[in-house]
């Protein structure tokens, strides 16, 4: 199992759609709201880097609130 945890700044005003939408993605095992310089913490887990790594492109940054990402791959 692979696991990316992702810090993510979004829209004002799109926190609880993004939320939700989010936590109904698949490969998204977690997402956390969090006050600071970030606006999400989510935990992206897969079966190999390939599938963590689409599920952050294709999915999680495709998101409309979405404005940046940054991503910490986790190795332990």
């Amino acid at each position: 199992m692979e696991r990316a945890i992702v810090l993510v700044n979004l829209t004002p005003g799109t926190e609880d759609t993004s939320i939700s939408s989010l936590k109904k993605t698949p490969g998204i095992a977690a997402v956390y709201q969090t006050y600071g310089i970030y606006d999400l913490l989510v935990i992206v887990e897969g079966a190999d880097e390939q599938t963590v790594k689409a599920v952050i492109t294709e999915k999680l940054r495709a998101n409309p609130g979405v404005l940046s990402t940054v991503t910490m791959k986790v190795v332990s």
